[in-house]
């Protein structure tokens, strides 16, 4: 669900997704292979890796695979964030696996195949508002942590669903699934303004939309700045107080305030979480919904190279 980019690279991880249309070089699959030629190329070593310009840099994206187990990708191309852009570059051979959300009803629309992660290289990714904390009245605290209580991976299933495959309109599909939750008619929330944001895939707009939409009925004040792009953007805008509220994944989050962090489970991930939050930043409860990033391949390519696992990535070719 990826997410996440470290302080450091932000600058440089920006540019190069804004590179993204003008530079096919490092589509091109006659690059020689970075692991090596004759017997000891593995299957990593002939393949494109796709996903978010992060991706490269992140302690559980590519570095990640390397250190856990040993796959390092003939060349790494930047699509998107699991989103249009990824899936249409796998289906089409412009990428030979990607870094795609576990959610992602385009997994099954075009039969592609979840490699496992037995290492655990991927951590918890439980949906989590955080909050300005100047913003983080009882009222609305109330109100984001009852929709946290509610919010299930089915939800984010159908969700998707609903907007990716049916072309629902993201905002009505929010507004229908607050509906079903017979929400208490108060107004906790009045007085406060505050502005909503999220990141620039499907499944962070719907749910931005959830929370906002809610904090309204709830009395606040609100104004939505959605797709705003990724980490690198969305989150410098929060500390700055453009936006004052975002829904974040927990364990991406983590990584990104703290690189060394070692967390995987979920309780593990948000106590860890909530203490490498920035001050003037907020966590709020998790919800149960998860999303976790995957290594996704086509049918093809996985029966062509008998792939069932990441590790199977690191086997000769």
């Amino acid at each position: 669900m990826t997410r996440k980019a470290l302080p450091l690279v932000a600058a440089a991880v920006a540019a190069s997704t804004l590179l993204l249309s003008a530079c096919g070089s490092d589509s091109s699959k006659s690059s020689s292979s970075s692991g090596g030629g004759g017997g000891s190329a593995t299957v990593a070593s002939k393949l494109i890796l796709g996903g978010p310009a992060e991706f490269k840099t992140r302690p559980d994206g590519t570095p990640g695979l390397t250190k856990n187990y040993g796959v390092t990708f003939q060349t790494f191309k930047v699509t998107d964030t699991g989103g249009p852009v990824t899936v249409t570059s796998l289906k089409n051979g412009q990428v030979d696996a990607a870094d795609l959300f576990t959610t992602d009803p385009a997994i099954k629309a075009n039969n592609f195949v979840v490699l496992t992660d037995p290492k655990s290289n991927f951590g918890a990714q439980n949906v989590l508002p955080l909050i300005s904390t100047s913003k983080a009245t009882d009222g609305v605290k109330q109100v984001l942590n009852l929709l946290s209580s509610k919010l299930t991976t089915s939800t984010l299933i159908d969700l998707r669903t609903k907007v990716e495959v049916n072309k629902e309109d993201a905002d009505k599909a929010a507004q229908e699934w607050l509906a079903t939750l017979d929400l208490p008619h108060t107004t906790p929330a009045t007085g406060v303004s505050l502005t909503v944001g999220s990141a620039n895939f499907p499944e962070n707009v719907v749910i931005a939309d959830i929370y906002a939409d809610a904090l309204q009925g709830a009395g606040a004040k609100v104004t939505k700045r959605l797709n705003i792009g990724s980490r690198e953007k969305y989150l410098p805008a929060l500390k700055a107080c453009d936006i004052n509220l975002i829904l974040e994944y927990s364990g991406v989050l983590l990584q990104y305030f703290d690189k060394n962090a070692t967390a995987t489970s979920s309780d593990a991930v948000y106590s860890a979480l909530q203490k490498a939050t920035p001050t003037g930043l907020t966590v709020l409860d998790q919800s149960s919904a998860e999303d976790r990033d995957a290594i996704v391949v086509t049918k093809a390519t996985a029966d062509k190279y008998k792939l069932t696992s990441i590790a199977d990535l690191a086997k000769k070719a």
